[in-house]
């Protein structure tokens, strides 16, 4: 799946749609699994590592006020 991705796509999708060009190396899913995204082709993006590392910093900010949230109305 991964060499298959960066033969289609082998830039960075979210530095292209900023006007950048940068070399992916990691693919990523635009729907995390832990959220319910699946894990083919429908859900996949090609992505440059500083990209990944903010997207996952958001993704898990998400996951801490959902863990916080059900933790107080529990």
């Amino acid at each position: 799946m991964r060499a298959d991705l960066f033969k289609r796509k082998p830039l960075c999708e979210p530095c292209g749609e900023e006007g950048r060009v940068t070399l992916a190396t990691i693919r990523d899913h635009r729907i995390p699994l832990a959220e319910g995204g699946a894990d083919d082709t429908t859900n996949e993006q090609s992505i440059c590592s500083d990209c990944h590392g903010k997207k996952t910093k958001a993704e898990t900010a998400r996951g801490v006020r959902r863990a916080w949230g059900n933790y107080r109305d529990g």
